[in-house]
């Protein structure tokens, strides 16, 4: 079969290439270490093996002169593009997805990196922040529970699509054992703040907040609906969830925003 080579994606580590009609490859840069490549791969594996939605991993290769992955191509669109298609669905879309990621999160494994250390080690990272609020934050981090529940790490629309066979959650790379609040802690901050526009009138910038509010607070509804907990035991996750993806690739104005909350929630000594 001839192959189409083609970029569908690019992210801080690699990019994701057709290969033919049933095979992508996650093809590594460079700077990448061949340890993360191979923690991916084994991670990717005991997913697949748990029988969740998730694409085959078929083996690690050589590509183009560098290390790649091998997943099974799926066919299907991003949850995103449908929210902003046809936002009358939001409701059906928001808990729906809900509703996969507790699936996930019923998932209890072990032999994956460990939540709270991946969290205190980009809290260490986040630039933004003072050495003192760091330090702060990480010791209330360090006062949470652990758990080996499987926590994807970075659930949301974007890395979900729809395919024929139902919704596939792809990109594992974060995943961890951990406690599945501080994962739905992370699905919330980014449906109240990720990807938001650099500029927007103040009207649109109101509208479209309090949007994303009315959404997150749909969707925590929604997974309570199939795991019941206190909103408290959930709130003590925001601010070091927070404070660790000031250290990830995302844009300044973003940033500005999620430094506002967390000074805020360390101001008031509370988490919303």
């Amino acid at each position: 079969m001839m192959k189409i080579e083609k970029i569908i994606g690019e992210g801080s580590t690699a990019q994701v290439i057709v290969l033919d009609e049933k095979t992508v490859a996650k093809q590594f840069f460079e700077r990448v270490s061949d340890s993360s490549i191979e923690h991916e791969y084994l991670r990717s594996k005991a997913v697949m093996d748990s029988g969740l939605p998730v694409p085959t991993i078929f083996e690690k290769v050589i590509h183009n002169g560098r290390t790649a992955l091998l997943y099974e191509r799926i066919n299907g669109s991003p949850l995103t593009k449908k929210l902003s298609n046809q936002p009358w669905t939001a409701l059906t879309l928001i808990n729906q997805m809900a509703k996969l990621q507790v699936f996930v999160h019923d998932n209890e494994v072990s032999n994956f990196p460990y939540q709270k250390e991946i969290l205190h080690r980009k809290i260490k990272l986040a630039q933004e922040l003072t050495e003192a609020e760091k330090t702060l934050i990480a010791e209330r981090l360090s006062k949470l529970p652990s758990g080996n529940s499987l926590c994807h790490g970075d659930f949301h629309p974007d890395n979900i699509l729809l395919a024929e066979r139902g919704p596939v959650i792809i990109d594992w790379a974060d995943a961890t054992q951990g406690t599945r609040l501080a994962d739905l802690a992370r699905t919330l901050i980014i449906l109240r703040f990720g990807g938001l526009p650099a500029e927007m009138k103040l009207f649109k910038n109101k509208t479209v907040i309090y949007l994303r509010n009315l959404l997150a607070g749909q969707y925590l509804k929604s997974y309570r609906k199939s795991f019941h907990f206190t909103v408290d035991s959930l709130e003590k996750w925001i601010l070091p969830v927070t404070a660790a993806r000031l250290s990830e690739s995302i844009p300044v104005h973003e940033k500005e925003k999620l430094v506002l909350l967390i000074r805020q929630c360390l101001k008031n000594d509370q988490y919303l």
